[in-house]
């Protein structure tokens, strides 16, 4: 029945106009335990404590419909130790089928702890957990502002892979934001993440916004474009496969394959080269319960305080549709991985490009399988013992790393 509770989000790929959203992005809290250089959020002087509540959060999901994909972000989500709370209320009010959660891997039990509690509490949606890593070792550390950051994430990866080997509803992902200040290193990171951590999912983003330190933006797109590379020749040979155990999981890879390309053009022809459903679609919830059309384009639409938690005010408002004029009128664009993610998924011209990705990925696949080689298989479960190339593995990452 999976497969055809997805189908009434396919008429949204032709028709969008009067519908309510199917992703959200919730900024559950704008706190942050590191200071990282290039947070688009900039540096924060104050600690905000005037975040929505449990109850309120309730109160405005209700009132929401169903939503196919829901991303718990921040600051460092974890940091709300309610988190796993805020989770069961989207699953239980709003059926959600996808939870990306981003983090900086720094709080390794509670971070644990709680994945797995909306791990076992989601059982009918797949879990996401993405950990940030910038750099090996001391150059990670530099980047985020944060000693030692680097070996918890590296902890923090290990106790999630295990997670991964005992639900299939949960998936470990690792993401890269490339900056000034790592762009050089970017292929010794890769080896590390995708060859000694031996992550099966990992992704780049372009540093974006109006970052703390300004400086951040001073990249080179070529050295992008050649960290998507290796991770899509990583993708097709089966070394990090990608997304896995949800419906249309290849589509996403597909997409992802389809996207990095897509980013890196927009960044050298400065331009809009995708029709943006954000605002229709999609939108950015604050921690302090503004709503907006996303994180990067300053145009609030409404605060839900302001209207007693009743979300359909400010979706069919004035000044909703005003903001949605302003994106179409205005060719509205950027590089921002989540709205590329949504503006290729949900049109229509751009699916013959999606299907000859999706097409290649099974196509290599399907190759290894007859060749003999297959997939790499997933991790070991934690009761058994682990094979002699794992142990060889474990030991690189032990010796490069940290333990």
């Amino acid at each position: 029945m999976y497969p055809l509770r997805l189908l009434k989000y396919g008429s949204r790929v032709f028709y969008k106009r009067g519908m309510m959203p199917l992703y959200m992005i919730h900024f559950i809290t704008e706190n942050c335990n590191a200071n990282c250089f290039h947070c688009l959020c900039g540096y924060h002087a104050h600690w905000e404590r005037n975040e929505l509540s449990i109850d309120e959060i309730e109160r405005f999901s209700r009132g929401l419909g169903d939503l196919l994909f829901v991303f718990l972000t921040g600051g460092e989500p974890f940091l709300r130790d309610d988190i796993a709370e805020i989770a069961k209320i989207y699953y239980k009010n709003n059926q959600v089928k996808k939870f990306q959660i981003p983090s900086n891997g720094s709080l390794t039990d509670r971070i644990l702890q709680r994945t797995e509690e909306i791990v076992r509490a989601c059982p009918k949606a797949h879990i996401g957990v993405t950990i940030s890593l910038d750099g090996v070792g001391e150059l990670h550390d530099r980047e985020r502002n944060f000693k030692g950051l680097f070996d918890r994430c590296v902890a923090t990866c290990r106790g999630l892979g295990e997670i991964a080997a005992r639900y299939r509803n949960f998936g470990l992902n690792a993401t890269t934001c490339v900056t000034r200040l790592n762009q050089d290193h970017l292929p010794e990171l890769f080896d590390v993440v995708v060859n000694e951590l031996g992550i099966r999912n990992y992704f780049n983003t372009l540093v974006r916004g109006v970052p703390a330190d300004p400086r951040a933006m001073a990249i080179d797109i070529e050295k992008f474009a050649a960290l998507s590379r290796q991770q899509d020749a990583a993708l097709l040979s089966g070394r990090a496969p990608g997304y896995a155990d949800f419906v249309g999981a290849d589509f996403v890879n597909a997409k992802n394959l389809l996207s990095r390309t897509l980013i890196a053009r927009t960044y050298r022809e400065n331009r809009c080269l995708l029709k943006c459903h954000t605002a229709k679609l999609s939108f950015v919830l604050r921690s302090t319960g503004q709503i907006f059309p996303c994180e990067l384009l300053n145009k609030p639409m409404g605060n839900l305080r302001d209207v007693n938690y009743d979300f359909r005010k400010i979706w069919y408002s004035a000044r909703a549709d005003e903001i949605r004029r302003f994106i179409r009128d205005t060719k509205c664009f950027c590089t921002h991985e989540c709205f590329v993610t949504l503006n290729i998924l949900f049109s229509p011209w751009q699916w013959p490009r999606l299907l000859r990705k999706w097409a290649a990925i099974k196509l290599g696949r399907l190759r290894r399988r007859l060749g003999g080689s297959g997939d790499r298989p997933p991790p070991a479960r934690p009761e058994a013992s682990p094979p002699a190339a794992a142990r060889e593995t474990e030991a690189v990452v032990g010796s490069r790393v940290g333990r």
